[in-house]
């Protein structure tokens, strides 16, 4: 009997669970820090889970040669099937995003748990504080027998506030493994000079990321105003370019109202209407006749990104260069990594969520 800890059951462990879930040779105990399993997951896509994505693509990742290796072994279609064989209705939309036909976070959890076999015990409100090696296995806290096998799935301090952070993830110190510093990413800017009047406004543009004038990246989308910056799934993911910059100075926002009417005469539109009122949002207008700005490039110049507490993933994690390809520590046989605890993020619309899967289905193939 091979006995397996899983640190976390968040989605890349609870699909563990739910793998090893019958397996008469293994004995699988998931220890999770909160009250209820798979606190993120339910939070997911608006509370819909956006578990994957059917166009998912390698350059879409801040490690996209990495990805690209996972993407040989674990493809958006197979992954598709080991949830229909869970149990699992979905449904894609236009983008490719794929959620439960049910449009709702807990249909994902009550299949992943749904079920469990005896060979799998949940320890909930149990944070791990410490690992250490016994015999070639491994002692969890004070569990009365050692485990052959530790899964660290226990994610990152993304979303969480300053107070819930202290000391997350501090049974990996034994390890003593290389680890790039989380940062928030799939997060808003915060603007330098920013003009409140538009606090509450929401556009949709075409937001491009720039740096000393060269772009980085750009796309169309909704961008939110708030208190002092910009928010939206589209200045997320452009939160996920900027922090693959080695240096960040110099990088700004610009964001093109008029992109559906790229080609219109603002400049005639002006004479013949004295007011920009007709084109844009009430707030930018009322911007616009204090202080003119080009409507198709309104730069915004960054002064940061959001706190963690309001960030969707992290950029930043155990660093690649320590694990194997099926994601086992090279230096610590028997302990494997899997999900957002690796330097591994991607973009909105489920391409986290399938790292997270589809490296979990790797440890659970190779046990």
């Amino acid at each position: 009997m091979k006995r397996i800890a899983i640190i976390g059951a968040g989605a890349s462990g609870l699909f563990l669970a739910k793998k090893l879930s019958g397996k008469k040779d293994f004995e699988v105990v998931v220890f999770e820090k909160n009250k209820q399993a798979g606190t993120k997951l339910r939070a997911s896509g608006g509370g819909k889970c956006n578990l994957f994505n059917t166009y998912v693509d390698s350059d879409c990742y801040n490690n996209a040669a990495f990805a690209e290796k996972l993407l040989q072994k674990i493809t958006p279609a197979r992954l598709l099937q080991e949830f229909e064989e869970m149990g699992l209705r979905m449904m894609a939309d236009e983008e490719g995003r794929v959620y439960p036909l049910s449009q709702f976070s807990q249909t994902v959890l009550d299949v992943l748990m749904e079920n469990l076999s005896p060979n799998v015990c949940m320890k909930m409100e149990h944070e791990v504080q410490k690992i250490m090696s016994q015999d070639g296995k491994w002692l969890v806290d004070d569990d009365p027998m050692p485990f052959d096998v530790v899964v660290c799935a226990s994610g990152t301090p993304a979303n969480m506030i300053p107070k819930n952070r202290k000391g997350y993830n501090s049974y990996l110190a034994n390890f003593n493994i290389s680890t790039t510093p989380f940062q928030p990413s799939l997060v808003g800017f915060k603007i330098k000079d920013y003009p409140k009047i538009l606090s509450g406004c929401r556009v949709k543009v075409i937001a491009s990321l720039y740096q000393n004038n060269q772009l980085i990246h750009e796309e169309p989308g909704e961008v939110t105003f708030k208190d002092d910056g910009i928010s939206g799934i589209v200045i997320l993911n452009l939160s996920a370019y900027y922090n693959r910059l080695e240096d960040k100075r110099n990088c700004f926002v610009e964001l093109n109202f008029l992109y559906l009417e790229d080609d219109y005469d603002v400049a005639e539109h002006l004479r013949k209407h004295h007011s920009m009122k007709g084109l844009l949002h009430p707030k930018l207008n009322e911007l616009y006749e204090r202080q003119p700005f080009d409507v198709k490039k309104f730069k915004m110049e960054i002064e940061g990104l959001y706190d963690l507490a309001y960030a969707q993933v992290c950029h930043g994690g155990i660093e690649l260069s320590e694990i194997n390809d099926d994601f086992s520590l090279k230096r610590f046989p028997g302990v494997f990594v899997t999900g957002e605890l690796l330097d591994v993020d991607g973009i909105c619309g489920g391409y986290n969520l399938f790292f997270a899967f589809a490296s979990a289905l790797i440890v659970a193939e190779n046990l």
